[in-house]
């Protein structure tokens, strides 16, 4: 069923778990969208693709959150569909910002949005880098020019919390698809040192409201890893053995 967002109409078809999107583009809109992830788009539309931010630097400090350097823009000379699918399985989900909001999108997390909307790559702070093993950096992106859409994808299914102020949600941090930029997080240790060592799960994320929340329920890299201890290896010597390529999971 096609939907109505703050700017574009779109469809999530496929959904959950090998989600695409479809946009209507109406003649003269424009959308900008991770690149890699066009699957099909009629001939009304004319693609350009151009640096992820201005300047640079602030695009290079985008491949550090785990998104691209270039970002592809596709402008409907007449009304055209585009479609658009992640190379994970998953679903997809549409995020409406109106005049002011911010959110912060996690590593992978980000698919499209309207070009009004904003991004800039943050630092997360060594702690949070650091300790919870996932990237330094991540995308806000910022309705200061007016409303606009956001999509985002996830491994999995989508888990979504509404915190209320001072709510606190512990999580991983590699299911954290995005988040309110109102929403507070610091890394935690699980529980005492024995805990935090052979728990398996070492430090958590502590999320504190308000503000919404929206987590992925598979792990991108313990995925990975899942995989690539039940495929079989090609050092056995088997001559059905296969590799897998780790990094085109974890970025």
């Amino acid at each position: 069923m096609t939907v109505q967002g703050n700017e574009f109409e779109f469809e999530i078809k496929a959904s959950p778990t090998f989600s695409y999107l479809k946009v209507l583009l109406k003649q003269g809109q424009q959308i900008k969208t991770e690149r890699g992830n066009m699957l099909a788009f009629e001939p009304t539309l004319e693609i350009q693709t151009k640096k992820a931010e201005k300047g640079f630097f602030k695009s290079l400090k985008r491949k550090f959150a785990g998104e691209t350097f270039l970002m592809n823009y596709f402008h409907a000379n007449h009304n055209g569909w585009l479609l658009l699918a992640p190379p994970f399985a998953g679903d997809l989900m549409h995020v409406p910002m109106n005049q002011g909001q911010s959110w912060i999108v996690f590593s992978g997390g980000y698919i499209a949005s309207s070009t009004n909307l904003l991004q800039a790559t943050g630092f997360q702070g060594f702690k949070k880098s650091f300790f919870s093993g996932e990237n330094a950096f991540v995308l806000t992106i910022t309705a200061n020019e007016g409303p606009g859409d956001l999509f985002v994808g996830a491994n999995g299914a989508f888990i979504e919390w509404n915190l209320e102020a001072g709510q606190i949600l512990n999580c991983d941090n590699g299911h954290l698809v995005a988040m309110e930029a109102s929403v507070h997080m610091d890394i935690k240790r699980v529980g005492g040192w024995k805990s935090t060592m052979m728990s398996g799960e070492g430090v958590i994320c502590q999320l504190t409201g308000p503000g919404k929340v929206i987590l992925q329920s598979r792990n991108p890299k313990e995925f990975a890893q899942w995989l690539f201890r039940m495929s079989p290896s090609s050092s056995s010597g088997g001559s059905g053995g296969a590799s897998i390529n780790l990094g085109s999971f974890m970025n």
